[in-house]
């Protein structure tokens, strides 16, 4: 029995017939089962979510989130737990997480209640708008914050880069345009609706894969352009 066998099971013996579903979803819903070892997001449906549920499900989460195996160092992200009735009523406020669902699950258990899920365009809109505006608004606090270091400024542009892909995706689906898995055959698309600084954003990837560090004056200069660029891409989607 491998250690999502068991923790599924774990589930059942909680929940019994109130477990509706278990699915992956992700990058690693592609993945074959006997593959998700680490670094696998999982998401739990049940009917009548309760207080004591969460208690019960505790130690096996934290099972689950450990060391995958002896020799990784990854660890599996803490699995998502919603009502049945909540996760309908919710693809309006996590319309860009939905969608990515929509494209990229795994059912692992129980019944498939991602299929009667539909994505409202003004929603993802909306909270493309909004998911935009923050990145915007934190990255300007970040960099106030730690303009005197490129060590720090560096470590930003991980997260900023992870943010800015999925707000990516959303322009792409918003506008009909089919989205890929690679986030440079996405950065193309973007590039060929509007005009965005391209080089920065392959920079940022670069970084975020690690196939290149920057220096000093390169991590300041990333920085101007970010908040630039950023406050580009607002003006994008306000107008979409």
């Amino acid at each position: 029995m491998t250690k999502l066998d068991k923790f599924i099971e774990q589930l059942k013996n909680i929940f019994g017939s109130r477990l509706k579903s278990v699915f992956v979803y992700g990058a690693k819903a592609g993945e074959k089962a006997d593959n998700l070892l680490q670094d696998v997001d999982l998401m739990v449906l049940v009917t009548d979510l309760r207080g004591e549920d969460i208690k019960k499900c505790s130690k096996p989460a934290r099972e689950w989130m450990g060391k995958s195996c002896i020799f990784c160092s990854k660890r599996n992200a803490l699995p998502v737990f919603m009502g049945e009735k909540e996760w309908y009523n919710s693809s309006d406020v996590y319309a860009m997480e939905y969608s990515d669902i929509k494209e990229n699950h795994k059912i692992l258990y129980g019944e498939d209640l991602i299929c009667n899920i539909n994505v409202n365009r003004d929603d993802l809109r909306l909270q493309c708008e909004a998911e935009t505006k923050n990145l915007l608004m934190q990255f300007r606090a970040h960099y106030l914050m730690n303009a005197h270091s490129h060590i720090m400024l560096q470590k930003s542009l991980v997260p900023l880069t992870k943010t800015l892909n999925a707000i990516f995706k959303a322009i792409l689906r918003i506008k009909n345009i089919e989205v890929s898995k690679s986030p440079y055959e996405n950065l193309n698309k973007i590039h060929s609706l509007f005009a965005i600084n391209k080089s920065f954003y392959e920079k940022l990837l670069c970084h975020k894969e690690k196939h290149c560090t920057l220096n000093k004056k390169e991590a300041i200069d990333t920085a101007d352009t970010a908040v630039a660029e950023l406050q580009k891409l607002l003006d994008y989607v306000n107008n979409l």
